[in-house]
Order: structure tokens, then sequence, then C-alpha cells
């Protein structure tokens, strides 16, 4: 280094110690160092910056969720609406799942009186035949087919070779 080049340095760091309130004389043997101290500030300094704008802009692009709660009772009031929605959604869920269910009885019933209507023609015949004898059970008389061929009932009487009594239950 030349003694101009010496000479200036020394002067650029005096300036510079001078505006951060330290007086120094140009002359002083530790300006040199004090000048390295600063380049190597200055350095880390531009590195920090620059890192620190590397990390905002990946965070930016991953976009987490931070909260910032400053007053007492936000944390609780935060994990209170938390609760509130998951209830909510729980809520729609279930009446979705509910109306679903009923839509799918309302047509399951809607089948089984068709059924119904379908089988109330023979059912309505037979519901004809019934009597009713002095005791105040309900029975049904069946005429037996060719050969006496009957099939066995759990309570019935046979009432002649034709004609086979089933009864069904008593009037209360």
């Amino acid at each position: 280094m030349t003694d101009k080049e010496q000479k200036d340095l020394r002067a650029y760091c005096a300036f510079l110690l001078k505006e951060y309130g330290f007086h120094i004389s140009p002359s002083d043997p530790i300006i040199p160092a004090l000048y390295i101290i600063h380049k190597e500030m200055q350095h880390s300094i531009q590195s920090s910056k620059t890192l620190a704008s590397l990390v905002k802009e990946a965070s930016a692009r991953i976009s987490p969720k931070q909260y910032h709660f400053q007053y007492p009772g936000e944390a609780w009031k935060f994990q209170l609406g938390i609760a509130l929605k998951w209830f909510l959604v729980g809520l729609i869920a279930v009446l979705l799942t509910w109306s679903g269910v009923w839509y799918w009885s309302m047509i399951k019933d809607i089948d089984k009186a068709r059924m119904i209507i379908e089988a109330s023609g023979p059912a309505g015949e037979l519901v004809k035949s019934v009597q009713k004898d002095e005791d105040g059970y309900y029975f049904i008389d069946f005429t037996a087919p060719k050969d006496d061929s009957i099939r066995g009932f759990e309570e019935f009487r046979k009432l002649n070779v034709k004609t086979v009594r089933v009864y069904l239950g008593k009037d209360q």
C-alpha cells in the first residue's frame, strides 16, 4: 500500500469513526484494524440481508400460517373459533347423512307400499274368507286339493276330507 493510499484509508476510517461518535486521530495505529472490522461488518450485514430475503422468498412460496396473539384471551378465542368451525362442518355432514338416510328410507317405504298394493289383490280375497268362531278366534277354511294332501299347519283342524281350518289368532 502506498503512503497516499494509507493516508486516504486512515482519513476515511477517522471520518467513519467521527460520524459514529468516536474521536480518533487519522495517525492512530488502530485505524486499519477498525477499517477491516468495519468492512467485515458491512459484508456480514449484506450477507444477512441477502439470506433474509432468500428465506422470506422461500417462506412466501410455502405460505405458512402464522398467528400472533398480542392480547390476553386471543389464543383461547382462536381455539374456540376452530372448534366452532369443526362443529359446524360436522353438523352439516350429519345433516346431509341424515337427509340421505331419510330419502333412502322414504324410497324404500314407497317400494314396500307398492309391494303391499300388488299383493293386496290375492290378500284381499284371502281376508274376505276370514271367519270368527264362538270363542272369538279368527280362522280361514282351506279346501284341500285332491287325494287329501295337506301341508302341515301349526294349529289347524280338519273339518272334513276336503276342508282344513287354520286358526289365525284371537280377537281381543
